[in-house]
């Protein structure tokens, strides 16, 4: 394909769409990008302040406390160190204006004093930007030799930061096979499980955080009160509380990969290794691009044959990760996984590890 942009004619196999919301590849695609329209917008600002009132809080918090209101406005101001502070605000008759349209410093210079006081002076302006609460997503991740990644791809309200965590993880995803793709080494169908995988993580982002968009209502209705009252019971309880916690933060994230042991699919925890090179994170095994065959406990036999973009790692943990040997895909999730007792599937972990070979 031959792609045009500022003046300069580039020919390519494939296009990687990752530039935002607005993403002007999507609309010159014609693709339709279904979902909700914004219901109210807001600001994010980084400032800094020459001065503050009473009202500002010291330190950080939980949200709720961080949180207030007054002169129409709604505010959370979060103390980053010193004289810097992130905040975010938004008033219910909040005109309707475009994102692109810059932030002033006599908009925030009004939510501030309307909210923390007069005495609250803005002092300066690291970077801002509007946000709403709109809600859409591709019916595909994939048109033809184009691809589409983060906010590009999906957008949702700004809540709990999730936009950053699932636009990286696509982009680990595609990554991958996208450069075996190009290097003509990619398996029948490895460049459509791109979106396989990753378009349901998108779609139940955008599920949790409608939900969040009503509990986070700066003016809830009485129900809605009632409800934040009963869910906040619920986090109480350590079992929702992990469960949210891990849905919120991806870590809970598994794929649907072929095999039975219970960490297939699954993303490790950084745990601390010792290697014949000395301590390492499991994360430092990953620069390579290639996945890894990471052996706890010596089952590997020393004449199997592994393909060279399959790096063999020998190593100790003090943790128990619940295997003795696993092999993990580049973007560091488990593809296979074997106790002491099937040190014996040689041929099973050797034709695991040629087919992911192929890939990259």
């Amino acid at each position: 394909m031959t792609v045009t942009a500022d003046g300069l004619q580039v020919r390519a196999h494939y296009l990687a769409a990752c530039e935002g919301g607005h993403s002007t590849v999507r609309k010159l695609l014609g693709l339709p990008f279904p979902g909700r329209p914004g219901t109210q917008q807001a600001v994010l600002a980084d400032i800094r302040l020459s001065a503050v009132s009473s009202l500002v809080p010291q330190q950080l918090g939980h949200m709720s406390t961080l949180t207030r209101q007054g002169g129409g406005y709604w505010a959370m101001l979060a103390p980053l160190g010193g004289d810097r502070y992130r905040i975010t605000f938004g008033r219910a008759d909040q005109a309707d204006i475009d994102r692109d349209t810059p932030v002033t410093h006599e908009e925030i210079t009004a939510a501030l004093q309307a909210v923390y006081g007069e005495e609250t002076t803005l002092g300066a302006v690291d970077n801002s930007s509007r946000f709403s609460d709109a809600t859409r997503q591709l019916e595909h991740n994939r048109a033809g030799r184009v691809l589409f990644a983060g906010d590009a791809a999906h957008i949702h309200p700004p809540l709990g930061g999730q936009g950053l965590n699932l636009g990286i993880h696509d982009a680990i995803n595609l990554g991958w096979k996208l450069a075996a793709a190009v290097q003509d080494r990619a398996p029948s169908g490895l460049l459509d499980s791109y979106h396989t995988e990753r378009h349901p993580v998108g779609a139940q982002v955008l599920h949790h955080t409608s939900a969040q968009r009503v509990l986070a209502d700066p003016h809830p209705s009485e129900d809605v009160a009632a409800l934040r009252d009963i869910f906040i019971d619920l986090l109480r309880l350590p079992d929702t509380n992990r469960h949210l916690a891990g849905l919120m933060s991806g870590l809970s994230l598994r794929y649907e990969l072929p095999g039975e042991h219970p960490l297939t699919g699954q993303r490790m925890p950084d745990v601390d290794l010792v290697t014949a090179a000395g301590p390492t994170r499991l994360s430092a095994l990953f620069g390579s691009g290639h996945a890894v065959l990471l052996d706890l406990a010596g089952i590997v036999p020393a004449d199997l044959p592994l393909p060279a973009r399959v790096d063999l790692v020998r190593a100790t943990c003090t943790d128990d990760v619940g295997a003795a040997a696993l092999l993990f895909r580049p973007d560091g999730y488990v593809c296979w996984a074997a106790e002491k007792s099937d040190a014996c599937g040689k041929t099973l972990l050797s034709t695991i590890a040629g087919d992911l070979a192929k890939a990259h």
